[in-house]
Formats: structure tokens, sequence, C-alpha cells
């Protein structure tokens, strides 16, 4: 996936621009010297993650397009990336502790004392910016590990932890003085400085237009409500945009409502006027008191289209031959699929060779049964319904009889995992599964 390679040549660019720089511009013989290297190389690899964090975050239109990636891979790029950046940060708050027994084995020149003349203007104000930069670095660091602790406090309400999140560009704005007034001068004509000022300037301007103008600005429009159905624990929910927007089946949106976040659905339908079917399980504070709340004229704010999971025979030729399918969704991870399978029903030439495994609790309690049962009939896709309450999937038995040239699944966590450890070990190859992540948090 290029998003790898974008992380791991960034962090192999950096270490090649540092090594360049101590072959062009040896650093000093002494323990400030050397120390300073060593701050410099890991934390200008923590900034760079922390800027590409930022980068996600704001997501602008052409972040799947330039990355190659989907976007709820992205967000989970966007939590590792982070989490190694408060990693690094701690060794770059604790380089001089950590070097230290490694400097008292060597011989060291004396490092030679400053002595400072008068000081005016610019200068005045240059060098007392070196103490607020220090000293900030410091408290900024702790608010961010503290902040980085509350992804895992998942009793936080979403829209009052994304409201705490965005404390971290808040935190990327003051810290960018420490990036700029720490580095020596002659550094910002090294291929290091130059990485060092670009990653700056560019997550300076995203933590801008996160916190001005909010995320997905460029993708987002108005839109109206036209239906609600609440069945239990499902609300379907249809809204007409503003203006037509071009779904792929198989892609999702953020939809907001007055005074809340956005949040990601799964698109389950587009219909031939313009609106969206959207499928919204009750799994957390929003989608279980605000969404069923919503009614018939409301407005509601649409920010998408977003996400690559479409179904493989749009893009197969017919010459390929029908490929064997097995799709997996887990409850409301149905959604994609319905769009899939609507997309099948409209198409012309020949149906996906598919197997749909539907895990859910009840049958009598899915909204989207009898929909989905006429479209796999009118597909020819064969449907497994697996209800929960009678018994649950072994997903060995997936592939016991015939192993699928590709594995499609939208589940939770656990059922992907165990459906794809099954599939591999049968002998299907990694680069055939295609999944949707669920959580981002």
């Amino acid at each position: 996936m290029r998003m790898r390679r974008i992380v791991w040549g960034f962090a192999a660019a950096t270490t090649a621009a540092w090594l360049f720089g101590l072959w062009a511009d040896p650093p000093a013989m002494n323990g400030r010297g050397i120390s300073h290297e060593v701050f410099y190389w890991n934390g200008v690899l923590a900034w760079g993650f922390m800027a590409m964090t930022i980068v996600i975050a704001a997501r602008p239109a052409w972040l799947e397009r330039v990355t190659k990636t989907p976007l709820d891979e992205l967000y989970r790029w966007h939590r590792t990336l982070g989490f190694w950046a408060l990693g690094l940060s701690v060794v770059h708050w604790v380089t001089k502790t950590l070097m230290q027994p490694i400097l008292s084995l060597m011989t060291l020149e004396p490092v030679p004392k400053i002595v400072r003349g008068e000081l005016a203007g610019f200068d005045l104000f240059w060098s007392q910016l070196r103490g607020f930069s220090v000293e900030s670095s410091i408290w900024a660091t702790a608010v961010a590990l503290l902040l980085g602790a509350m992804v895992f406090a998942k009793a936080i309400r979403y829209t009052k932890w994304l409201l705490w999140h965005k404390l971290f560009s808040v935190l990327f704005i003051v810290l960018s003085v420490h990036s700029i007034r720490l580095m020596d001068p002659a550094d910002a004509f090294l291929p290091l400085g130059w990485i060092n000022i670009a990653m700056t300037l560019v997550g300076l301007w995203y933590s801008v237009v996160l916190l001005v103008r909010g995320a997905g600005r460029e993708k987002t429009l108005k839109a109206a409500v036209t239906d609600v159905r609440v069945d239990r624990d499902v609300t379907l929910l249809t809204v007409r945009p503003e203006k037509p927007l071009a779904v792929r089946p198989g892609e999702f949106a953020f939809l907001a409502t007055e005074g809340e976040e956005k949040h990601p659905f799964s698109v389950a339908s587009v219909r031939p006027d313009g609106t969206l079917l959207f499928a919204v399980k009750a799994l957390g504070d929003y989608t279980a008191n605000t969404v069923p709340t919503i009614a018939p004229g409301d407005e509601v704010t649409v920010e998408g289209p977003w996400g690559a999971f479409t179904p493989a025979f749009l893009e197969a030729n017919e010459k390929d031959g029908a490929r064997h399918e097995v799709w997996v969704a887990g409850g409301v991870g149905i959604a994609p699929f319905c769009a899939w399978l609507e997309s099948a029903a409209k198409r012309e030439g020949a149906a996906p060779c598919a197997k749909l495994v539907w895990c859910i609790r009840d049958r009598a309690a899915e909204p989207l049964i009898g929909r989905i049962e006429w479209l796999a009939k009118q597909t020819g896709v064969d449907l497994e319904v697996v209800e929960s309450k009678v018994s649950r999937l072994d997903a060995t038995t997936l592939f016991r009889d015939r192993l699928p040239e590709s594995l499609s699944l939208c589940a939770g966590a656990g059922l992907s995992e165990s459906v794809i450890d099954a599939y591999l070990k049968a002998g299907g190859k990694r680069s055939a599964v295609r999944r949707e992540h669920f959580d981002w948090r």
C-alpha cells in the first residue's frame, strides 16, 4: 500500500538527510554538539509523523488520491503515526539522559563558553524566544501525552473526545516555535533543515484549516432528510444532498446534525433521484440517542464520498471470466454490500460469482433483510444468514469446499480477524483480502 511506502520513505529520507548533514557539516566533538545532532534527528522524525497525522485529520480532497489509500485505512495510520510521534517525543525529551552513558565513554573537547554582548531589537527577541521554545515544548509534550492516553478512554462521548483531540492542532502551532527556533541557522541550508521547514509549514497550514474551517470542508455539502425509519436499534436514514454526489457502491460519507461532529457511515444505496440511504445501528451515544430523533425535513451536512471498498466485479473484464468471491458482513456492515448488490442488479453482463455471509443476531430484527434477500436472488449471489442467537459462524467452513480468489469484509475486528486467519490458513493470499475498518478511534 502506498501509505506504507510514504511513511517509511519519509523515515529513510530523514535519516539519510541527517547522515548527509553529519558529513557536510560535522558537529563539534563535545557533549552539546553530539547531543544536538541526535536531538535533531529524532525530533524531525517525531515532527514529521505529527504533521502527517494533522494532514490526515484535516481530510483534504486530494488525500486518498495522492496516498492511494482509502480513508478508513488512513485513519488507522493516523492513530499509528500519532503513537509513533508521541513515543519519539518522549525519546526526544530524554535524549540527553539516554546518551549520558555513551558520552561518558568518549573523550570530548570542552564546550566553549558563549559570551553574548548587549542585545537589542530582533536579536533580543530571538534570544528570548529560545527560553519560550524550550519551556513550551515541555508542557506541550505533557499535554500531548495526556491527549494520547484519552484515545483509550472509550467512556468519553465521541463529540467531546473529538473536541479535545483538536487541541493537537493548537499544540502543533505552539511546537512550531520549538521546531524552528532550536534549529541551527546553518541547518536551514541542509536537506534535513529543508525537511524540517517543509513539515512545519504543511502541519501549520492544516492545523489552521482544522481549527478554522474544520475537517473535510472541500467535500462537504448541506443535505435535507427526506425519510427516517427506525426499526429497533437500526435507523434507515434517507438524505438528499444539495448537489448530486458521485458515490460508487461501497463508499461511505460523514453525516453531522446541528451541534454534533461528523460521523462516518457506509452508503447503503444511491437512489435514481440522487438521495442516499444510510443504515445506522445504535452502537454509541450519537447513533443511539441522536440519529433516531432525526426527522424528515431536518438539515444535515454530508461529507464525501470516501473509501475504496468497491466491488471487484465492476473493474473485471468479461474475458477474465467469473471470479469466485466471498463477502462477509457483520450486522450493519451489510450496508456497503447492499450497494454492491444494487450495482450488480443494474449491471449488464454476467453477475458476480459470490457468496455473501451476513452475521446478525436475529433475522427478525434486521430491517434490510428483505431487501438483501431480494437483491441476492436477482443477482444470483449465494446468501447465507448466520444468526448468533442460533449458532455462531465457524470461519473454517467458508473455505472448506472451495478457496475464493478474493475475500471482502465489513465487520467488527474480532469477526474480521477470525475469517481472515481462516482464509490464510486455507491457502489464500493476504493481497486478495479487502476490508473496510469499523474502529477508527
